[in-house]
C-alpha cells in the first residue's frame, strides 16, 4: 500500500492509458503501478470459518415474550413514576 506523498491519504490503483496507475482520490496525485505494487495490492486474505459471525433471526414465540416483558417493564415504570410523585407531595 502506498500513501500520497502530498496529504497522506490512500492512493487507489485505476486503469488509465491501458497502464494501471496509483492515484489519490483526494488531490489527483499519480504514480504508476510497479511490479511489486502489484503483488501487493493482488494479495487476497481470506477469512477462517471460526471467525465468521453470524445472522441472528427472531422468531415470533421471542417476539410475543419480548413484547409481553416490555408491556410488564412499562407497568413497572409507571407504578414507580405515581409511586414517586405521591412522595414528592
Amino acid at each position: 500500500m502506498r500513501f500520497c506523498p502530498k496529504d497522506g491519504t490512500l492512493m487507489v490503483p485505476v486503469k488509465k492509458d491501458g497502464h494501471v496507475v496509483l492515484r489519490c482520490p483526494k488531490c489527483g496525485y499519480e504514480v504508476r503501478l510497479t511490479e511489486r505494487d502489484k503483488r501487493e495490492y493482488s494479495v487476497k486474505t481470506t477469512v477462517s470459518e471460526d471467525k465468521k459471525r453470524g445472522v441472528m433471526t427472531a422468531t415470533e414465540t421471542a417476539t410475543e415474550i419480548d413484547q409481553e416483558e416490555l408491556e410488564e417493564l412499562r407497568k413497572q415504570l409507571l407504578e414507580n413514576l405515581q409511586e414517586g410523585e405521591e412522595v414528592e407531595d
